[in-house]
């Protein structure tokens, strides 16, 4: 394997949609940052209330799911040898694509005051070269640039059971193969992301998190390859 392709997809990371952004839940942290209410990124843990209203809400909200897999993706030995390149992509068809050396602020507020900047102004730094920038498109598209050898997609629901070492050693047969993960708390993918995988692999017997799943999946790698 040369490359290993994560996409984080259909990921709990948006700004408040206009529908709610005059909730006096949202205007209230708005004012409290003194921040634009309506570029301010949905957390659930925050904006809870106002969130009845939305459509798929139960999927909304959670930016700390691809908060705490990027402190995982970001400072594996695996990223830091250059052999992973980590995308995400937002529920609302966003795609975000991050350097392999970014490093990602490790204090929760920090990391989304750098997102609530990649949503105003598409990226980061505002200057210079860009560690992380963001464009319109789905996962087709980003499949369509990156042209994997094969797509996995990970989930417990409709997969195929594997174990991780098994997986992990799979995957070292090809040169670049993608896999894909899911960035939201509760539900399935949708039928368009379904559609474009080759392969539903469900890992191990139990229900992980998507921290956990992309932990211990890296791990194995790095311990076939033997990587410290």
């Amino acid at each position: 394997m040369n490359v290993l392709h994560l996409v984080i997809a259909e990921s709990s990371l948006e700004t408040v949609p206009k529908e709610i952004a005059d909730h006096p839940i949202i205007q209230r942290d708005a004012w409290r940052r003194r921040r634009d209410p309506s570029k301010i990124i949905l957390d659930r843990s925050r904006h809870h209330e106002a969130m009845t209203r939305l459509e798929d809400s139960h999927k909304r909200g959670r930016p700390d799911i691809v908060y705490l897999t990027l402190q995982v993706t970001q400072y594996t030995p695996l990223n830091v040898i250059g052999m992973l390149r980590t995308y995400i992509h937002t529920i609302n068809d966003y795609l975000i694509y991050i350097k392999p050396q970014t490093r990602i602020p490790h204090n929760y507020n920090n990391f989304i005051g750098l997102f609530e900047q990649l949503f105003e102004i598409g990226r980061v730094p505002p200057q210079g070269e860009p560690l992380i920038w963001l464009e319109r498109g789905k996962i087709r598209t980003l499949l369509d640039k990156i042209r994997p050898d094969i797509v996995f997609l990970l989930d417990d629901v409709k997969g195929r059971e594997s174990s991780f070492r098994e997986f992990a050693t799979r995957l070292l047969t090809y040169d670049e193969p993608c896999i894909i993960v899911g960035g939201f708390p509760h539900g399935s993918f949708s039928e368009d992301t379904y559609s474009i995988a080759n392969e539903i692999v469900r890992l191990g017997k139990h229900r992980y998190t998507t921290l956990v799943i992309t932990a211990k999946l890296l791990t194995h790698i790095e311990s076939i390859l033997n990587i410290e």
